[in-house]
């Protein structure tokens, strides 16, 4: 059984680097910082690497709030979800904090 992180990972390895960085770019730091809540530190090294040092600083950033709340598995697995829908070329609604 495949974990949303791990499903996740493979999209993220199997893209092209330009589809990739777009999809990304259009997601909230907010939502790929909660996505990244069950990362390896492999994974979550790969998925930065896509992106320009400014979202990259401001998603760890976000790790920090993060730490603070307390997000429920339930309200992850919503936000992963759609991350994920958006990389497999679907739409997403999008996550509002």
């Amino acid at each position: 059984m495949n974990t949303p992180d791990k499903v996740l990972a493979d999209l993220l390895h199997k893209g092209t680097h330009a589809n990739i960085q777009n999809i990304l770019m259009r997601i909230s730091d907010r939502e790929i910082a909660i996505c990244m809540l069950y990362f390896s530190e492999m994974d979550e090294t790969f998925l930065l690497s896509f992106l320009p040092t400014v979202k990259q600083d401001r998603i760890k950033q976000e790790q920090g709030y993060l730490k603070r709340l307390n997000i429920r598995y339930p309200q992850y697995r919503t936000v992963i979800d759609d991350v994920i829908l958006r990389l497999q070329g679907m739409s997403g609604g999008g996550i509002r904090s």
